[in-house]
């Protein structure tokens, strides 16, 4: 089986290549993903004078909070209702998401990371960030990777995401 995943991540940079090349090298060191193979897309890659690279961004950030809801839609759907509730949670399923949705408030990066800021270890882009890129527009790169996960058998994919069902 193989699985490829599509992540955009904003980089600080002077030029296209050194910036995939930052992308690639915190792609090829995060403990917390291990892909068989990552390739830049160059042709979905730009900086922030691109005309492309605002609505990317916010597209980017917006899956990211799709998969969120999904998420919090998902543990709503196994009986959580509120905060209350955690305090008995069962370790499994229900955990799994949890762990998963802290994952992304708090900026680890994993495989349902749409869009992944460099700059701020962050799923997201703050507003000090959003200046930065209209001040300095030439120094932000959107970096389009498309990596690949192959696995011999279903079980080796959803060990990546233990809660999978």
């Amino acid at each position: 089986m193989r699985l490829e995943i599509s992540h955009r991540i904003l980089v600080m940079g002077p030029d296209l290549e050194k910036s995939a090349a930052h992308a690639l090298r915190f792609l090829d060191r995060t403990p917390l993903v291990q892909y068989d193979t990552v390739r830049v897309i160059t042709a979905e890659s730009c900086s922030g004078l691109d005309n492309r690279f605002r609505p990317w961004l916010e597209e980017g950030i917006g899956e990211n909070r799709k998969v969120l809801a999904k998420l919090l839609a998902d543990l709503r759907a196994a009986g959580t209702r509120d905060f209350q509730d955690l305090v008995h949670l069962p370790q499994g399923f229900q955990s799994k998401i949890i762990h998963t949705i802290a994952h992304l408030l708090d900026g680890f990066f994993g495989i349902d990371s749409a869009f992944y800021s460099l700059a701020e270890d962050s799923h997201w882009l703050s507003d000090t960030t959003r200046s930065q890129i209209e001040e300095s527009p030439e120094e932000f790169w959107l970096i389009k990777v498309v990596a690949t996960l192959e696995a011999l058998e279903h079980g080796s994919v959803s060990a990546l995401r233990s809660f999978e069902k």
